[in-house]
């Protein structure tokens, strides 16, 4: 008799490591269009980050020793992706912030993809392909 796999619902959230969690809070504000929610009152600093739009809470978690897992745009690191319907305008968005960041494209599919880093070093996409679900 093969087991059942376990029965989720839909993912809650993302947690990200932050040496300074008000500097994380304004970049994901300012920059991506989050707004901050209140959290509980945890023994350590953090922010709870919410864009309703693309359905993703962000927890942002300090660690003072917090150090990130590469550096420049090694999109073999681990990361996480976000939909972005319009690439051109993310480009305009994130140059204006002086926010670095590396164009790549799907092979075989053509779909664009930018890579960037928060102010604690988290490696994100923002990609243009089609919604799967």
């Amino acid at each position: 008799m093969t087991a059942k796999p376990l029965q989720l619902g839909p993912m809650d959230h993302v947690a990200l490591l932050s040496t300074d969690p008000a500097r994380g809070e304004r970049f994901y504000c300012d920059v991506l269009g989050f707004h901050a929610v209140p959290r509980p009152s945890f023994s350590f600093d953090g922010r709870w980050l919410v864009h309703e739009e693309v359905g993703v809470m962000l927890h942002l978690i300090h660690r003072a020793d917090h150090k990130p897992s590469g550096e420049g745009f090694d999109t073999l690191n681990g990361h996480f992706a976000i939909g972005c319907p319009d690439i051109d305008g993310a480009v305009a968005v994130l140059k204006s912030h002086g926010v670095e960041f590396v164009e790549k494209k799907l092979p075989d599919y053509g779909y664009r993809q930018l890579f960037l880093r928060d102010p604690d070093g988290n490696l994100l996409e923002l990609g243009e392909w089609p919604r799967r679900i």
